[in-house]
């Protein structure tokens, strides 16, 4: 591994600065949520004066691999003066914005004696936007809707006070299809919730011109089982990891929701929801309630109704499992050439030769004065982490 240096960019895209004195780095980028990094460095560095709050951070030339500060901390003792830069990934732009639904047309007469019309997206901020004229709409792809949020909320809102600079790349249709439907929620949350649903990533990064960008990671697959692309293989057997740590955790989980939807008291609409294959019962099943807002449609294949928003909302508590390892440093799988953020890759356990699939969900560079290293976390895809925790649950120890 090659020490990064870090370059310092204000928002207009300049270049202040570039550290390489620093004594510890860590940087983790998430597939679907936001990343953070901390670096330390000497008091007396040179450029210090050129880190603030607010600049962006980006490793070597990598884009993909930027951020913006969010903390400093001067601190003194025997050791000499440090200071201590904390911040968050680019996705975390996302957090400073809610998803803020369309505005009311302020220029409607209401006492022009027509019934005042209803808003058929009924106060929410939804994808695809309902009409008058198509109030059951047709599910979009992932992509639609984690670049329609990013356009409504980022980059071309409604309100131009809310926007902030930047270019959402080309939509190419890619994953699966559904609706979203959201209120005053924060957007990076909203953003996390729908990938995590459709197997989706996305990301904020920086082009060479300092310029902010958002698009979306759809993940390669490097599965041992496919033929399309190079294979990798991630294996303590095979010397391209150092060690294996498997996480199970239920304190937040809940799988049956009583989803309300309109009215009011004993009038209003409540129905249970589960995410399960079948209704969870005794000690498998875990309750709660969902304020689904006014919806009215209670079940539909094509329009937003009151069981894909309790089940869009159920997401927020399931099963807390993941994988984690270490990467070796003399892997023959190199990070952004054989491998990436969100790509499908193959796990083997080190007792049984048993092949296992999982996305890469995280990535974390550490880079300290005695030792480098990378760590990944490997989960969030449905299909493929369900049957990672299962194999591994099932190999003698």
């Amino acid at each position: 591994m090659k020490i990064p240096a870090i370059r310092i960019i204000d928002t207009s895209g300049a270049l202040l600065t570039e550290v390489d004195t620093y004594t510890s780095l860590y940087f983790k980028r998430s597939w679907q949520g936001v990343g953070d990094f901390q670096f330390v460095l000497p008091a007396d560095a040179q450029g210090l004066k050129d880190i603030g709050l607010g600049h962006y951070v980006m490793l070597d030339n990598d884009g993909h691999r930027a951020g913006i500060i969010r903390s400093l901390e001067y601190t003194e003792d025997n050791r000499g003066p440090v200071l201590s830069v904390k911040g968050v990934a680019l996705n975390g732009l996302a957090a400073q914005r809610i998803t803020v639904p369309k505005m009311k047309d302020v220029n409607a007469n209401p006492d022009s004696g027509e019934p005042e019309e209803t808003d058929p997206n009924g106060g929410y901020d939804n994808v695809p936007e309902l009409t008058k004229e198509n109030p059951n709409p047709i599910p979009v792809p992932a992509e639609t809707i984690l670049k329609t949020y990013a356009l409504r909320h980022l980059a071309q809102p409604e309100d131009p006070t809310r926007k902030i600079p930047m270019t959402v790349d080309p939509d190419f249709g890619r994953g699966m299809k559904t609706v979203w439907m959201s209120r005053y929620e924060r957007l990076d949350t909203v953003l996390q919730k729908a990938a995590e649903y459709c197997d989706m990533g996305w990301e904020i990064y920086l082009d060479k011109t300092g310029g902010l960008h958002f698009d979306v990671i759809p993940g390669a697959d490097h599965s041992v089982s496919q033929e399309e692309n190079s294979p990798v293989l991630f294996s303590i057997d095979f010397e391209s990891i150092k060690s294996l740590n498997h996480l199970q955790d239920l304190s937040g989980y809940l799988n049956l929701g009583y989803a309300a939807g309109m009215g009011e008291g004993y009038d209003r609409t409540v129905l249970k929801v589960t995410n399960e294959q079948a209704e969870p019962t005794a000690f498998t099943r875990f309750e709660t309630f969902l304020d689904c807002g006014d919806l009215a449609i209670t079940v539909s294949d094509t329009a937003m109704s009151l069981v894909d928003e309790g089940k869009h909302q159920l997401k927020e508590f399931e099963k807390q499992e993941s994988l984690s390892a270490v990467i070796a440093p003399e892997s023959s799988f190199v990070y952004g050439v054989d491998w990436a953020l969100g790509d499908l890759v193959t796990i083997q356990s080190r007792i049984g030769g048993v092949s296992l699939d999982a996305r890469i969900a995280e990535i974390t560079e550490r880079y300290e004065s005695t030792q480098m290293g990378i760590d990944v976390t490997f989960g969030t895809a449905p299909l493929h982490l369900g049957r990672v925790i299962q194999s591994l649950k099932n190999i003698p120890r």
